[in-house]
């Protein structure tokens, strides 16, 4: 397995995560885990856009 593949599921896997706790919680740190979901997501569909160019 390539590095920017590993780096891409472990990027989509933590915003997966961030996001479902942001939304469990939603008070306080639930808002700081929904924008860090919001940046993963963000950083891993820049790197598959890399990928598949």
């Amino acid at each position: 397995m390539n590095t920017p593949l590993a780096l891409f599921i472990f990027l989509a896997l933590t915003g997966s995560l961030m996001a479902v706790a942001g939304v469990y919680i939603l008070f306080g740190l639930g808002w700081s885990l929904l924008s860090g979901s919001i940046l993963s997501f963000a950083g891993a569909s820049f790197l598959r856009k890399g990928m598949t160019a």
